[in-house]
């Protein structure tokens, strides 16, 4: 038993290093398509139809999902290998917010969607480490865009509750019942609805948030009336 573990142990290892090496020369070319498409339609090789330029917006869309799965492999790899550095500093959680909003606006443009950034009182800045955190709400707001219908809504509140400062992300989308509430933020777990939907989420973003959530003290949790009634994931963060 003791041979075997040892075993386990290397090779949870070399799971780890794989995905850490795989996600870095991941990176770089999909940082280089990125820039290119970006230039491409903003014209800096010529003149570029409206047609051509749909369907470039569609291949940018889709190398920005990939660069978010491979960002979420990379992470879980940090994480279970205890390599997590992290730098607090104080931010603005609302302006953060409004960014992440902004940049994923593209995919919520081609669903006639709508998001909204509601502060219900007023939001001092918290010490956080920025990075780890956006990255938190760009996997909460991008799973509420993905669930959520055409011409549906999605809020995000923001309240302060001393001693935590909360953020609730509610879409109008496809719901969840208890049992897929109870699963959430397990590894390469997903809801019953995501397959049928989402062929290629693998279930990580979740995950991830959830332990840069509790590096940070705080919570995160899911909460759902039923499948066709929306969710709303809620994260607390300590004030001090």
């Amino acid at each position: 038993l003791e041979i075997a573990n040892e075993r386990l142990k290397e090779l949870d290892k070399s799971k780890s290093e794989f995905l850490d090496i795989a996600s870095h020369q991941l990176r770089t070319p999909l940082t280089v398509i990125k820039g290119y498409i970006s230039m491409i339609l903003e014209g800096d090789f010529g003149k570029v139809s409206a047609n051509i330029k749909e369907k470039l917006k569609n291949v940018f869309e889709s190398n920005e999902r990939l660069t978010k799965l491979v960002n979420n492999l990379l992470n879980v790899s940090r994480i279970e290998a205890g390599r997590i550095d992290m730098n607090f500093e104080k931010i603005d959680l609302v302006s953060l917010l409004s960014n992440i909003a902004e940049e994923l606006s593209i995919h919520m443009k081609n669903k006639n969607q709508k998001i909204t950034i509601k502060p219900l009182n007023p939001i001092l800045p918290i010490t956080l480490d920025s990075s780890k955190i956006r990255q938190v709400f760009i996997n909460l707001i991008d799973n509420a865009i993905k669930y959520t219908p055409k011409n549906g809504q999605i809020e995000i509140i923001l309240e302060n509750k001393p001693p935590v400062l909360r953020v609730s992300i509610k879409d109008s989308g496809v719901g969840m019942d208890k049992d897929e509430i109870s699963e959430l933020f397990q590894i390469f777990a997903r809801g019953k609805s995501s397959p049928k939907l989402f062929s290629d989420g693998v279930g990580v973003g979740l995950f991830v948030a959830k332990k840069f959530v509790e590096i940070h003290k705080g919570k995160i949790w899911a909460e759902s009336e039923g499948l066709g009634k929306g969710s709303s994931f809620i994260v607390e963060l300590p004030i001090a």
